[in-house]
């Protein structure tokens, strides 16, 4: 009974823990991006402003230079040259043995590849060995993300949009120019996103006002996505890259 217990409760907790949603809150105003993350009880977001200066250290608490070391003054005694060292007996007994260490035998480094080959366990065999395995190995990759990848977008959630913009310009042409510019722009994206994500917008306003030297952007949004859809993603990319992978190797 206890240990029924105890499981469950390890599987509650795992299913809190994957199905709670992630949340990041997006935010502009002029030119200031802002973002905020929030996981059950954990909350990140956007920390100081970008043009933090750190104040200057007092003159009292600097560094002192390190002292100089003195160089000790040069010997009378003259350098050696190879010739004088040439009468020595150590030094031909060293030169064969440094030229045997240099011609290392081939065969060896074969060896200790195809050692290398036979050790790398289930994966080993899936490593690519040249450029045209390289290309298939990226090719399969990205087949294998089509399906997970699509699943994974249409299960992330961007919602409360809310854009408040105002197009102003001094020249009347200009502004109104520049209003459907910004129209465009706005309304295309929307329906570019929608054909990944589910959008849900609050509210967009985008208005005209002349005689104003500039205008101003501002806008909100917030994306949730839970980490379930993100591992079974993953998971569905993996199996589908090595079904792939073991196909072509099989066929070839």
């Amino acid at each position: 009974m206890v240990l029924r217990i105890i499981l469950l409760t390890l599987l509650l907790i795992l299913l809190i823990l994957l199905f709670a949603p992630l949340c990041v809150r997006l935010a502009f105003d002029d030119g200031d991006f802002r973002w905020s993350a929030r996981y059950l009880f954990l909350r990140k977001s956007s920390g100081a402003p970008k043009h933090a200066q750190h104040p200057p250290e007092h003159p009292e608490h600097q560094k002192e230079p390190a002292p100089v070391k003195q160089t000790a003054a040069p010997t009378d005694k003259p350098p050696r040259t190879p010739a004088a060292d040439a009468g020595k007996p150590g030094q031909e007994a060293a030169a064969p043995e440094a030229s045997g260490k240099e011609q290392e035998p081939v065969q060896e480094e074969s060896a200790q590849a195809e050692t290398e080959k036979k050790s790398g366990g289930f994966l080993s065999k899936y490593k690519p060995q040249s450029l045209s395995e390289w290309v298939e190995l990226i090719l399969n990759l990205l087949h294998a993300a089509g399906r997970p990848l699509r699943w994974l977008l249409r299960r992330i959630t961007i919602r409360d949009i809310d854009l408040d913009f105002i197009v102003s310009h001094p020249d009347a042409a200009v502004c109104a120019v520049r209003f459907g510019k910004v129209n465009i722009a706005v309304y295309n994206t929307l329906a570019l996103l929608c054909q990944f994500f589910r959008v849900r917008k609050k509210q967009i306003r985008i208005r005209c006002i002349y005689n104003q030297p500039c205008g101003s952007y501002r806008g909100s949004c917030q994306v949730r996505v839970c980490p379930a859809v993100i591992l079974g993603a993953a998971i569905g990319l993996a199996v589908r890259f090595l079904y792939l992978q073991h196909k072509s190797n099989s066929g070839a």
